[in-house]
């Protein structure tokens, strides 16, 4: 060995190229072994880190925490006992361990429950109940054990026990909800869960099934055909002439490519030129509502929440009515972006149902635009609006709402309701804005029919 060494070395010192690469093979042997163990050493301290993670999560999902406290009084007693010699200590240990292992059998076999959950309506009020109704069956073989249901209502739970069900067996139990805020709230996954009569161990099993619960903002019914400002459905007049419509304006001498029905005879003969009628455009009622969701228009929750049932009462009473409308407020705009990105959100408007669907997830946001930019991005994006009513908070000064009315074009009629529990309810003009302001919410419907007999 110790010759072939010294031939290496000897034949490295004299340049040759092979010869540095078979005394590093030599010298690295070691190095390489040591490496490989290490790595191997690694990787089963991995694998048994992750066994003992595994057997961790599965002892926590089946210890119950009165579990642990007797698991753990059982450890403590047992080595007093034994190592002190304390007698009631190692009794206390060992009727610790008996209570443990008696527990176990209340566990085995196969959870053979079937569990159904249904809601008596997906969609209520914010401050109503809901109710819903679960259903058990066994569908073993054998009897069941009794055990418990639980169902997770958002951040609550309902937990329900369910009797000894033979094969084949149902058992259901109605669910009341109780009163939630307007929001989207998860209902489910239901989960049964077999116990001891002790609940020192259990067994969960959840199923996948979950349905949303809509919390719809409230509303209040408001006038019909009439929104205060506007009493038209049909059509009203702009002030676009136009050679075709049904709103007479004027007569003016005849033009290449005028229409010879439009000819106006009488008026012909009275001053020897041809004549033709001229018209008014007219156009369907267009109505805009804009929602204002910047938290920096609103002192307090309270305000966003009355702007919201403001807004969905609008618009429901609109979709009902027949009319045409839009339903817009800001989307989410980041600040460091708010510079160069512009967002608009649309709400569905196509059934009453579906405004209040996407109302129950609307939020007021420091990331929205402010109600300026907002009216004109939707001016500039539908010019054809005829009556715009935007729907805000207190805190928005009265010169800055002004500013949004006037984003519109000037024969766009603009109403705004400001929601300000603290203000007297009543309408007023200001500056050509009519304005609403709404103390609580049931004001909007007296306000708005006060509204509509004055025009």
């Amino acid at each position: 060995m110790s010759e072939r060494l010294d031939r290496t070395a000897t034949r490295t010192r004299s340049g040759a190229t092979g010869t540095y690469s078979t005394r590093t093979e030599v010298a690295d042997v070691p190095r390489a072994r040591a490496v490989g163990a290490r790595l191997r050493v690694d990787s089963m301290a991995r694998a048994a880190a992750d066994v003992l993670a595994g057997a961790w999560d599965a002892a926590r999902a089946v210890v119950t925490p009165v579990g642990w406290a007797v698991a753990g009084w059982t450890v403590v007693g047992l080595a007093l006992g034994i190592a002190l010699g304390w007698e009631e200590a190692l009794v206390g240990g060992i009727v610790g361990a008996v209570l443990l292992v008696a527990a176990v059998p209340f566990l085995l076999g196969d959870v053979r429950y079937r569990v159904e959950f249904a809601l008596e309506r997906d969609a209520v009020v914010a401050g109503e109940e809901a109710a819903g109704e679960i259903v058990v069956e066994n569908i073993g073989r054998h009897a069941a054990l009794p055990g418990s249901v639980e169902l997770p209502v958002g951040d609550a739970l309902v937990e329900l026990h369910v009797p000894l069900l033979r094969a084949g067996g149902r058992w259901a139990e109605r669910v009341v909800i109780p009163p939630r805020p307007r929001g989207i709230v998860e209902v489910g996954p239901a989960a049964s869960t077999r116990t001891d009569p002790l609940r020192l161990l259990r067994r969960h099993l959840a199923w996948d099934e979950m349905r949303p619960l809509y919390v719809h903002p409230r509303t209040v019914e408001v006038p019909s055909t009439s929104l205060g400002w506007i009493r038209d459905l049909e059509g009203q007049a702009v002030r676009i002439l136009t050679n075709e419509d049904i709103s007479f304006h004027a007569v003016r001498e005849y033009q290449r490519g005028d229409a010879q029905r439009h000819i106006h005879w009488r008026s012909t003969a009275k001053t020897g030129t041809l004549m033709v009628r001229q018209f008014e455009e007219t156009r369907r009622s267009l109505l805009m509502l804009v929602l204002d969701v910047d938290c920096g228009s609103y002192r307090d929750d309270d305000e966003f929440e009355m702007a919201v049932s403001a807004f969905g009462s609008l618009g429901t009473r609109a979709i009902r009515d027949g009319r045409e409308v839009r339903a817009m407020m800001s989307g989410e705009v980041p600040e460091f972006a708010r510079a160069s990105i512009r967002a608009l959100r649309a709400l569905r408007v196509e059934r009453p149902r579906a405004l209040l669907d996407d109302l129950t997830a609307v939020d007021a946001t420091h990331a929205a635009m402010d109600l300026a930019t907002v009216t004109r991005m939707v001016a500039e994006d539908d010019p054809g609006t005829s009556l715009a009513v935007l729907v805000t908070g207190s805190a928005l000064a009265h010169e800055r709402l002004r500013t949004a009315a006037l984003r519109f074009p000037a024969d766009v009629a603009v109403g705004a309701v400001v929601c300000d529990p603290a203000s007297e309810p009543r309408t007023h003009v200001l500056g050509g804005l009519q304005l609403v302001s709404l103390g609580v919410l049931e004001d909007l419907r007296q306000l708005l029919a006060r509204g509509a007999a004055r025009g």
